[in-house]
């Protein structure tokens, strides 16, 4: 743009992008969900559906057991 003076003006735009609040909440539930299945499940979270069978057969624990070691995680 030019200002009829022989200067040129620039125009600048910001741009804000705001991430909206119930995005980030759910994620934030996925993620300390996923971390207590993967770190530190013993049998609690299935044992609503498989009784007392889950606490002695680990179920998850099994399932991310080599997951767990990987991560840092003790388990043994």
């Amino acid at each position: 743009m030019h200002d009829g003076n022989g200067g040129e003006h620039r125009q600048i735009t910001k741009v804000e992008f705001r991430y909206p609040l119930l995005a980030i909440l759910l994620l934030a539930a996925i993620f300390a969900f996923t971390s207590f299945a993967v770190g530190y499940d013993q049998g609690q979270l299935l044992s609503m559906v498989f009784g007392d069978q889950a606490y002695k057969e680990n179920f998850l624990h099994e399932l991310f057991h080599d997951t767990r070691h990987a991560l840092g995680f003790p388990c043994h």
